[in-house]
């Protein structure tokens, strides 16, 4: 985005908050306003948008992205947001500042998840056919990836030159040069690997995979990235999940959506070290921050470095033009790979009374 435009999208969104805030409340509660983290990015199951600031709870921006959402990507510098409208096979990008839908591709196939190159220069989103080579803006697929069989999770190592791919039918992950766009080598993990989550070092790379018939449980594996092979493994039930490491690689969360749990998993000794009793299809955690935020449905729970819960964020309804607002359902919470400063989007009140409206495309 040019810098004019961002100011005046800054100064507009800022006077709507101001004109609105003493009006509306936001609900939530709260045992600390400590952020790292200024804004959280939250997606719903039917592709609904909520941009979050996370010292307060306020949702200080709506969107729909008008389908089911599969995955998400952030720009690094958190002035774009790409969701996956999967089932639809489209790629939306949303202004995070407005709202707005800024642009959306068809690909005529069905999606999966997305991951951004750490430069924002490319956006790589997984489906059976293989992983797209999306550049950003204008979104514009360059590419197609053949990877293993039906490609779901992604990640992308820090430096940028390696992108990492779940094959969920294969049991494998691909090794992906990411300035040819070929696969280099395969890492065979079993079982039915979905979500990936590299440490903040790119020096591990954990593998969340579902369980494959009765002989083969779920489980959470990590491979070694400086010698491409699995270092370890812990069972882990019937359906793993989003998997998110904290910024010191010590601990692993997973969630465990069948059990309707969260596991904190040490690193060192890939053993379980802890089970929340909390049900979320969605774990995240933002660079440099030691809060971990799960995707609760109505709500957004965010737990401190002890698992206690900090804060619970309570999500509105749509409130797009709509007769009847659906209901917001959580599934998937993002965050750029740099958080940007708290401009524009964040308001000046403390107890979360703010709302803006959204823009449509």
């Amino acid at each position: 985005m040019a810098k004019p435009r961002l100011v005046a999208a800054v100064l507009a969104v800022s006077a709507a908050f101001a004109a609105m805030g003493a009006q509306q409340r936001h609900e939530y509660t709260t045992t600390s306003s400590a952020a790292v983290a200024p804004f959280a990015y939250v997606v719903g199951r039917t592709g609904l948008v909520q941009v979050v600031d996370t010292s307060s709870g306020a949702v200080l921006v709506k969107a729909d992205t008008g389908a089911r959402a599969t995955g998400v990507a952030v720009s690094p510098d958190g002035h774009r947001l790409y969701v996956v409208n999967g089932w639809t096979g489209a790629i939306t990008a949303v202004d995070p500042l407005s709202g707005a839908v800024l642009d959306r591709v068809f690909t005529q196939i069905q999606l999966a998840q997305a991951a951004m190159r750490p430069d924002g220069q490319r956006l790589y989103v997984s489906s059976d056919g293989g992983v797209a080579v999306v550049e950003p803006d204008p979104l514009r697929v360059v590419a197609v990836i053949k990877a293993g069989g039906q490609p779901q999770g992604l990640a992308v190592h820090p430096d940028g030159k390696v992108l990492y791919v779940a094959n969920a039918q294969d049991g494998t992950v691909s090794l992906v040069d990411t300035a040819s766009a070929f696969q280099v080598s395969t890492v065979r993990v079993g079982g039915m690997p979905r979500f990936l989550a590299l440490s903040p070092d790119g020096k591990r790379l954990y593998v969340s995979g579902q369980r494959l018939g009765d002989g083969t449980p779920g489980a959470l594996s990590v491979i070694d990235t400086t010698t491409n092979q699995v270092a370890g493994s812990v069972e882990v039930g019937r359906g793993a999940g989003s998997v998110a490491v904290t910024p010191d690689g010590a601990t692993v969360y997973l969630a465990l959506p069948k059990e309707r749990e969260v596991l904190v998993v040490d690193a060192a000794t890939m053993t379980v070290r802890e089970r929340l009793p909390i049900h979320s299809p969605g774990v995240a955690i933002a660079p440099g921050d030691s809060r971990v935020f799960l995707a609760t449905g109505s709500t957004t729970t965010v737990l401190d470095s002890s698992n206690t819960v900090l804060a619970t964020f309570r999500m509105g309804a749509a409130e797009l033009g709509e007769a009847r607002p659906r209901p917001f359902d959580a599934a998937m919470i993002a965050f750029p790979s740099s958080q940007p400063t708290a401009t524009g989007l964040r308001t000046s009140s403390s107890n979360g009374s703010s709302r803006s409206s959204a823009g449509s495309s």
